[in-house]
């Protein structure tokens, strides 16, 4: 008789939707993006079912079990990430994904007109600080090699705009309007 009630038991339970010793599976494990500028944050996301335990190396934070989730990450370096989950059947499941870590980005700042605003064709210098950049470019006007500075003579109110352009196809830029008086 005990038997025969441990066998509906486990009926009732496998008819409930609960099953003994299910697989661990990752649904999803990627980096976002798969290239971080240095200095700067990423995600790591990840999704997993029928996971009882999970485990990251090298660690970030503690990992619970959620069909879909994502978090912060700041490597130095490049690094591979490796998540395991464990099913209550005991078998692992092992996802690796690598993250590079590249060039830090551009930035730009400091944009200043000199003066601020000018009567029409009066010169104005137009400057800015840039970092992490592979080239510049900047509109209107032109700007010599190695020059953070650029001169016009503006007919009409004018926004001046400096695009950094990073190794990673990464961008930043400023603007600063210099209007012109009648």
């Amino acid at each position: 008789m005990k038997w025969f009630a441990m066998g509906m038991l486990a009926v009732a339970s496998m008819a409930c939707g609960h099953r003994a010793n299910q697989t661990a599976k990752i649904t999803r494990f990627e980096a976002q993006p798969n290239l971080i500028p240095s200095g700067m944050a990423g995600q790591l996301c990840y999704g997993v079912v029928n996971a009882s335990k999970l485990d990251l190396a090298p660690p970030v934070e503690v990992l619970l079990p959620e069909e879909a989730r994502c978090f912060e990450i700041r490597p130095k370096i490049d690094t591979s990430y490796t998540l395991t989950a464990v099913g209550e059947d005991g078998i692992k499941a092992t996802k690796t994904v690598l993250v590079k870590v590249g060039p830090a980005a551009p930035k730009v700042a400091d944009l200043t007109a000199t003066p601020k605003q000018v009567k029409r064709g009066q010169q104005v210098r137009v400057c800015f600080q840039a970092t992490g950049f592979k080239s510049i470019k900047v509109h209107p006007g032109k700007l010599s090699p190695g020059n953070t500075c650029l001169t016009d003579r503006p007919k009409k109110t004018t926004t001046y705009t400096v695009t950094a352009l990073g190794a990673n196809r990464e961008e930043d830029s400023g603007t600063i309007i210099v209007p012109v008086l009648k």
